[in-house]
């Protein structure tokens, strides 16, 4: 099953592109991260993010397993999370023109009900963060 959630951003594709392609700064535009790492660049790169959601926290590590800078795409690996997070890969697509993009973050996958529910408002989160961060 396809989970997707996108969002529209007054920001350039460019500009958009060229922050959320290097992995940096979670934390600025996901609330639930409070700090995170980043390893390496381009293909391969690892973030290490700290996360609290309520009274829990946690950390999850992610790879950077498929880059297209030209399709301005990219896929996360999350190799270590809580269940229902982990081995989950998440597709990010930027598209648009200089006045303003498009960003579609996805993930497809068997999900059971209640995982699926923790999976969209995760996807909604990433969207309206990078919509809010981009937009200042």
């Amino acid at each position: 099953m396809l989970i997707s959630e996108k969002a529209t951003i007054n920001a350039s594709a460019d500009k958009v592109w060229s922050h959320l392609q290097t992995l940096q700064g979670a934390e600025q535009y996901l609330p639930v991260v409070t700090k995170s790492e980043v390893k390496g660049s381009g293909l391969g790169t690892t973030r290490t993010c700290d996360i609290e959601m309520g009274e829990q926290k946690f950390q999850i590590q992610e790879t950077l397993v498929k880059l297209d800078d030209a399709q301005k795409s990219l896929t996360i690996s999350i190799d270590n999370g809580p269940p229902g997070m982990k081995d989950l890969k998440i597709d990010f697509s930027v598209n648009g023109n200089e006045e303003s993009s498009e960003i579609v973050v996805s993930n497809e996958f068997e999900h059971s009900p209640e995982s699926e529910q923790m999976i969209k408002g995760v996807l909604n989160m990433i969207c309206t963060g990078l919509k809010e961060y981009n937009e200042q």
